[in-house]
């Protein structure tokens, strides 16, 4: 019989205090550990990183390279503001 209770065939009917006690030792490390991962995962400079990846992911190629429907799509947005300001200020005003 081996004093490590998690990982025995011990049942706790037959486990001593010890193997008890080693139990929730090795229990309420894993739990910290599952913690400290899930703390990781969403610590706000991590958030961060991720969506700044995804949002590059987006915008460049692999090759570091902008995309060109990117680049299409820019420039359309500049062209339609300046066509939508160009037209508000030839407006007669009343």
């Amino acid at each position: 019989m081996t004093d490590n209770v998690y990982t025995s065939d011990v049942t706790v009917d037959q486990a001593t205090t010890a193997q008890l006690a080693e139990s929730i030792r090795l229990r309420e490390e894993r739990i910290a550990e599952n913690i400290d991962e899930l703390v990781g995962r969403i610590h706000p400079k991590v958030l961060a990183t991720r969506a700044v990846n995804k949002a590059k992911s987006e915008v460049v190629e692999e090759d570091g390279s902008p995309k060109p429907e990117i680049i299409a799509l820019g420039a359309g947005a500049v062209l339609g503001v300046a066509a939508l300001i160009v037209g508000l200020s030839g407006r007669k005003r009343g």
